[in-house]
């Protein structure tokens, strides 16, 4: 029987892995000690389905070892939340003190006719204003829950920047379609630009269980659930708002489950983009303060 070389393996083990993958579909292989490794040899007439049997092994492996990056931050760092947290208490007692004499809800409200005039920064700032204690409660206790979430899937810098701008691209589709007198505050829009980056993310994410059938929209269902059983409550709660917020952090998510795969493991892109949000809510917030 003429005999042809089909793979050169580093070690016994993996020659033997080999080996078993081509007797599991009927070929029967030689190992040879090598100079440089264990060489696999099968016959001639089996070279070409061998071939295509070890290509998709090669590939199925080469898929396995990329899933765990996604998901490997388990436990996020705390500097996120904890900087959530302190931010938005400092923005609640600002204002009650008046702070340095500073008219901080007319300075920093999303009021839709200003907005669409030029004001951009008031989609910023308006995320960090709140009505009452009972109204901060509220958004810290989900931020930080859906805060941490994401920054299991994006990594803590990139998950706080993405919440951001979801929430700022919320409010200003929300002052477009809103009458020009329309006034908000709060960080819910970009809380459930949270949510809904969770529901884009994994839905199309490779590491999620669901891939075909209706299963797949499980993850969009469950942020519409989020959206209409805690977004709709309240007199005062600006409908319009979370669902903007909803829909652009859903569209982001999306962009980030297809493109964004090793996000977690990019350490100095997760560290830009914390300087990122600091620093776009700093100029935000001056730029306000001198209008």
């Amino acid at each position: 029987m003429d005999l042809i070389s089909v793979r050169l393996c580093p070690s016994q083990t993996d020659a033997d892995q080999h080996a078993l993958v081509l007797t599991a579909v009927g070929i029967q292989s030689h190992s040879v000690v090598e100079d440089d490794g264990i060489m696999l040899y099968v016959a001639i007439t089996d070279a070409a389905e061998v071939v295509r049997q070890l290509a998709a092994y090669d590939e199925e492996e080469a898929r396995r070892a990329r899933k765990p990056s996604r998901a490997r931050l388990l436990v996020p760092k705390p500097e996120g939340p904890l900087a959530f947290v302190a931010v938005m208490l400092f923005f609640f007692v600002a204002p009650d003190a008046s702070a340095w004499r500073i008219d901080w809800l007319s300075k920093g409200a999303a009021q839709a006719g200003l907005i669409m005039q030029g004001e951009w920064w008031r989609t910023v700032t308006a995320l960090f204003l709140h009505a009452d204690g009972c109204h901060l409660l509220g958004n810290l206790g989900m931020g930080v829950v859906v805060g941490l979430l994401v920054a299991q899937l994006l990594g803590s810098g990139v998950a706080w920047f993405a919440i951001l701008i979801a929430g700022v691209l919320g409010n200003a589709l929300n002052a477009a379609i809103q009458l020009p007198t329309h006034t908000a505050i709060g960080a819910s829009t970009a809380i459930f630009g949270g949510i809904g980056l969770l529901a884009g993310f994994t839905q199309v994410s490779s590491s999620a269980p669901w891939h075909r059938g209706a299963r797949r929209w499980a993850p969009a269902g469950a942020g519409l659930a989020l959206l209409v059983l805690m977004g709709t409550a309240g007199e005062k709660t600006d409908i319009w708002a979370h669902v903007t917020g909803f829909l652009t952090g859903g569209l982001m998510g999306l962009a980030f489950g297809r493109y964004g795969d090793g996000l977690v493991s990019r350490l100095r892109l997760q560290a830009l983009c914390g300087v990122a949000t600091v620093v776009f809510i700093g100029i935000a917030w001056l730029v306000a303060l001198r209008a």
